[in-house]
């Protein structure tokens, strides 16, 4: 039996009362904060952008396009929420994945879901088995496939929408291989678009991708069904020299589950997840010392071999390539002392005095810091001061890692502050309610109607 039968018995075979409690309990957690970012994404420019589009299309109204106040075919509202929930790179990330695991299948989730009308524990099971594909095919090709140019969260999680897809529309084993096929072909999104509004777009393309691909499939429409596995398949295709094991993918499926083990790293700070550890450091250096920017000769840097090749913008002018700008992170942390939705604007990034500190950042790989990946993601930060003094703070991995989660409060109030920016009080407290008991909902339309 091949990789991708295997893939596809998977997806079929497994089922919510398979599932640990600790793995629900992951999953629940990220699916709100992946909700909480959707919203606020709603009112950044690229949502409304993506939300306008939408509308444009028009399409059969089944499906909510969070905070727009009206209906769309399915695939356009995952579309549409997928970019939203990518716009301020504030959502979830996990290790095997090397990318954002939710922003893919949240959208997928709840625009299949509530035109199907499944209930919150449904909503659950797809999530969970979404989240396991594309994470494990992650263990599969990375980190060559990421190293490539690839955006995972974009290639590997249209296989994990598709998943989601075909667990919602209760797909057979062989037309969930066929989704797994179709979803191949719509593989895409390339790294040097990070920094702009086409990266979340690449969210959304995997999320819309998935749902189509599920439908199609559940229709008759045909793909190879060993697409995973075969010479001209995914993973040679995507990958540098042949550097993946495709057997990776399926060796442990659901031992453990991925939500669970490694887990799921929630951000304090809507910026790449490469800046968070220097954030902290920053951060925690300006508490303890009270630095003044006028007082700085230079800024030191340490990461690991990977952080340079996301990290991309030395020289940021708008918000959106601050969040890929160690530079700028390490400037507005000082300035600010905050690294909040409202550090990550236009206006911030092109105030003289962070320009000036920008100048005085060095960003450079640390020899004891690893080699490329997206683990535990250490960072060293060291300030000269103009009287000689320098200050030192080494982060080994960033606030909301699994092992260094979010506290409870944290998470909510994350939720409240994301969803308030568009959602009135009401709909707030309401979502926020629903989102934390999801697998009592009866059906997900419940949660839609106070999204927007």
């Amino acid at each position: 039996m091949g990789v991708t039968e295997k893939m596809a018995q998977f997806i079929a075979g497994c089922t919510f009362n398979s599932m640990p409690k600790e793995a629900v309990t992951a999953a629940r957690t990220a699916i709100l904060d992946c909700v909480g970012v959707t919203v606020a994404g709603a009112a950044d420019e690229s949502g409304k952008i993506i939300t306008d589009f939408v509308r444009h299309l028009g399409g059969k109204g089944v499906a909510t396009v969070i905070g727009g106040g009206f209906q769309t075919g399915s695939p356009d509202a995952a579309l549409a929420n997928g970019t939203m929930g990518h716009a301020l790179d504030f959502d979830d990330v996990t290790q095997s994945m090397s990318g954002h695991p939710s922003v893919p299948l949240v959208p997928a989730v709840f625009a299949l879901g509530e035109e199907l009308g499944v209930s919150g524990e449904k909503a659950l099971e797809a999530y969970i088995v979404g989240f396991e594909v594309e994470a494990k095919l992650g263990r599969a090709v990375n980190p060559n496939h990421y190293k490539k140019g690839w955006h995972a969260t974009s290639t590997l999680g249209v296989f994990g929408a598709a998943a989601v897809g075909a667990k919602l529309l209760g797909l057979s084993v062989d037309q969930t291989r066929m989704a797994l096929g179709i979803a191949a072909s719509q593989a895409s999104g390339v790294r040097l678009n990070f920094g702009s509004m086409t990266k979340p777009f690449h969210a959304g393309n995997a999320a819309r991708g998935g749902v189509v691909a599920a439908m199609m499939a559940a229709r008759g429409f045909t793909a190879d069904g060993d697409v995973l596995e075969k010479p001209l398949g995914f993973c040679h295709v995507f990958t540098e020299g042949g550097e993946f094991n495709a057997e990776r993918a399926v060796e442990k499926l659901g031992d453990p589950f991925e939500v669970f083990s490694p887990g799921v790293g929630l951000k304090p700070y809507p910026s790449c997840r490469l800046t968070h550890s220097a954030l902290d450091a920053m951060l925690q250096l300006t508490a303890e010392h009270d630095i003044s920017p006028g007082d700085v000769d230079k800024i030191e840097c340490g990461v690991n071999e990977m952080a340079p090749q996301v990290l991309i913008h030395d020289r940021p002018r708008t918000g959106l390539e601050g969040k890929f700008s160690m530079q700028y992170c390490m400037a507005i942390g000082l300035v600010d002392r905050r690294a909040g939705m409202e550090q990550f604007v236009d206006t911030k990034v092109q105030g003289d005095t962070v320009q000036e500190l920008i100048k005085k950042v060095n960003m450079f790989v640390h020899p004891d810091f690893g080699g490329p990946g997206l683990g535990r993601l250490p960072a060293m930060v060291t300030v000269h001061l103009k009287d000689g003094e320098s200050l030192t703070c080494r982060v080994d991995a960033p606030k909301g890692d699994p092992d260094i989660p979010l506290s409870e409060s944290e998470i909510t109030g994350k939720y409240s502050n994301c969803a308030g920016q568009v959602l009135n009080g009401g709909k707030v407290e309401k979502s926020l309610e629903m989102l934390m008991s999801l697998e009592k909902l009866e059906d997900v339309r419940e949660l839609m109607k106070n999204l927007t």
